[in-house]
């Protein structure tokens, strides 16, 4: 089974949104993206996800692409934590019900 690729805008504080899956998304949504978290005072990256987001034994690959409203290499590696920290929480069996049924 192919793995599962996604694109996401991750923010500093482990938050993000899919932006794509299988096809990049397009300079100009990039752009949006980047303008909307500067508006809101965040920096973030424009970063691939590779594998299921939903497994929990399996941890996805999180790989940055680009930095975004001044997000900088420094910060990569906090980011990614809070993101995996999200993630497991969002994975954990008492969310994973709520989720399929979404």
């Amino acid at each position: 089974m192919p793995r599962e690729q996604r694109w996401i805008i991750l923010a500093m504080d482990g938050r993000h949104v899919t932006m794509g899956r299988d096809v990049a998304p397009t300079e100009e949504e990039v752009a949006q993206a980047a303008s909307a978290l500067a508006a809101a005072g965040h920096a973030g990256w424009l970063a691939r996800l590779d594998g299921d987001y939903w497994a929990r034994r399996a941890q996805p690959v999180l790989t940055p692409v680009r930095s975004l409203a001044g997000a900088t290499d420094a910060n990569w590696p906090s980011a990614a934590a809070a993101f995996e920290i999200m993630r497991r929480a969002a994975t954990a069996p008492r969310n994973r019900a709520m989720a399929s049924a979404a």
